[in-house]
């Protein structure tokens, strides 16, 4: 079987590694970015699971984790929190440590499988009736002052300042009703004032997220003259549409395609359930979009899965982050 992976971001580098494993021959096909890191968008946080997925691969999480906080602020609530901070860029850059990425046009005749991993463009696969993209900018910076781990929501969205070594931080945003820059320039953190203050502006970078969740995101496999075009990752909605968290869900939708190798009905029904819990957190979603009341079921969606973020939120946060969403 001549197989093709089209996107050589996360999901594509981690899919290649685990085939390559396995004694699969891969041609990889990717373009080129002109960004600093060769991401867009480049996102360098993880939680809860991204050791037993990086070791599925053999290699060593300890290589690539840069900052374990422990706890985070959201809107100036302190919570204890699992989320951390890693070298994505060296991680890609270990996964396709024996690859030859091929930058011209994939023509799809010439293989029996292509596995669409082009994240947020889909290119392989049918467009989506109710696609969600959303809006982002991020930026990596150096600060002479110690900068906390910090959340601040927006209406839908929110911005973020993560840790990533010493004096250096990885800062963003993303919102539907507004700019994110105005947001971050608001909030005071990328403000002329802000760069006299010794905040340096290493690299930064526009992108748009997938929020649309696996339900909304089918159909995953697709069957051509030729042969077969599997979906993975980004490009079949594994997002969590409040966190905007990828990288996890990214990587276990991989493994998931291993597993069901042979079987697309198996394998949409096997991504449906593992993430069927992104389907509750895209109806807040909509709510939002909609400009519903938002209630108690908001708050304990937002309680129950921001677990799998390793954030602990109880339900008197929940309910009071949830009036704020309003």
């Amino acid at each position: 079987m001549k197989i093709a992976i089209a996107g050589a971001g996360i999901v594509g580098a981690y899919l290649y590694r685990i085939l390559s494993n396995k004694g699969y021959k891969i041609d990889l096909y990717d373009i080129r970015n002109g960004t600093t890191c060769g991401l867009t968008p480049c996102a360098w946080g993880t939680s809860l699971g991204f050791n037993e997925l990086i070791e599925a691969v053999r290699l060593d999480p300890e290589d690539y984790l840069l900052e374990r906080p422990g706890h985070v602020f959201i809107d100036d609530v302190k919570l204890r929190a699992d989320l951390m901070t890693f070298d994505k860029p060296k991680l890609i850059n270990d996964l396709l440590h024996d690859a030859v990425i091929s930058y011209t046009p994939l023509e799809l005749s010439s293989y029996d499988r292509v596995v669409d991993a082009t994240g947020v463009s889909r290119v392989f696969l049918p467009g989506l009736e109710d696609d969600f993209l959303l809006s982002c900018m991020q930026y990596r910076i150096q600060s002479e002052e110690s900068l906390e781990n910090k959340i601040k929501l927006g209406h839908i969205g929110y911005a973020w300042c993560f840790p990533l070594s010493e004096g250096l931080y990885h800062i963003g945003c993303g919102d539907l009703g507004s700019d994110p820059l105005e947001i971050l320039e608001k909030l005071g953190w990328l403000t002329p004032e802000a760069s006299h203050s010794g905040i340096n502006v290493i690299c930064s970078c526009a992108g748009r997220i997938r929020l649309t969740a696996p339900r909304y995101s089918q159909p995953f496999v697709t069957d051509g003259e030729w042969g077969q075009i599997w979906g993975v990752g980004e490009a079949i909605g594994c997002v969590a549409p409040l966190a905007g968290d990828g990288v996890i869900p990214g990587m276990k939708s991989a493994q998931i395609l291993l597993n069901t190798w042979d079987d697309p009905k198996a394998y949409t029904e096997a991504i449906l359930k593992e993430f069927n819990w992104m389907t509750r957190e895209r109806r807040v979603i909509d709510k939002l979009r909609d400009t519903d009341r938002l209630g108690l079921r908001e708050a304990w969606v937002l309680k129950k899965n921001s677990r799998r973020m390793g954030f602990r939120i109880g339900l008197h946060d929940a309910v009071m982050f949830v009036k704020k969403l309003r």
